[in-house]
């Protein structure tokens, strides 16, 4: 067991590997012996760390072999393990508490989704933000047209205006 190369292993960065691809690294770092690198940590307890099936683990495993992450020293077979190196070109250093935050700064500063990001710096607006004095300079000039044009919405009751379809039938009852 070591508990620095499964250190190494939860210190790699989002964009290096996935979180499943991190949680069955961490597995086989866990089973891997501190000299050698050498691991053998079977199939059901990689799916019991990663929470995923047995296929999905296997192929888990090939992405990791191929972003240089392990190494296969051994095929498993029926009934025997496969045995990996973790780490085969060198094991990373573990970042200082600096580096996390710069990390964990730069993805705040970066956008959501890159693909959607602008390609340029954005224009300066043509007008400015409205502020309290434009909205009052509006209200007022909104109320002088409605004066100048005889009156906004139409006053009184409605039905008065309407009474020449039906004479015979007021409105409201009077008292």
């Amino acid at each position: 067991m070591s508990i620095q190369l499964m250190v190494v292993a939860a210190y790699l960065p989002k964009e290096v590997i996935n979180q499943t691809q991190k949680f069955v690294l961490m597995k086989i770092a866990d089973s891997a012996d501190d000299q050698t690198r050498l691991a053998r940590p079977g199939l059901e307890r990689m799916m019991a760390w990663a929470g995923v099936g047995e296929k999905q683990v296997i192929a888990v495993v090939t992405e990791l072999v191929g972003l240089g992450l392990v190494e296969r020293v051994e095929v498993g077979r029926i009934g025997r393990r496969a045995e990996y190196r973790v780490f085969p070109h060198g094991v990373p250093p573990i970042p200082s508490t600096e580096e996390l935050i710069e990390r964990r700064r730069a993805a705040q500063r970066s956008p959501k989704n890159p693909r959607l990001a602008r390609q340029a710096k954005r224009r300066k607006p043509s007008s400015a933000a409205r502020t309290q004095g434009d909205v009052v300079a509006r209200e007022k000039a909104r109320e002088a047209l409605q004066a100048a044009a005889g009156g906004g919405f139409p006053q009184g009751n409605p039905f008065s205006s309407f009474s020449f379809l039906f004479p015979s039938f007021p409105p409201y009852p009077r008292s």
